[in-house]
């Protein structure tokens, strides 16, 4: 693994852990109130997906 692919999966393991954080706050903040936890799981789904079409694209455009 290169220097660049090292960097991006650092990139990348950070965001998965600050989108799994603001996960945790906002399940905590929802106070089971169970419409803010689905909302925050989806918000959470929609950052994963986010977050792999990044380093994707990323990967793609180091390797060009």
């Amino acid at each position: 693994m290169t220097t660049v692919e090292k960097a991006i999966e650092s990139a990348y393991q950070t965001q998965i852990t600050n989108l799994y954080n603001a996960l945790s706050q906002a399940i905590l903040g929802a106070n089971g109130d169970a419409e803010d936890i689905a909302v925050a799981e989806a918000s959470f789904k929609k950052g994963l997906a986010f977050a792999a079409d990044i380093k994707a694209r990323a990967l793609n455009a180091a390797a060009q």
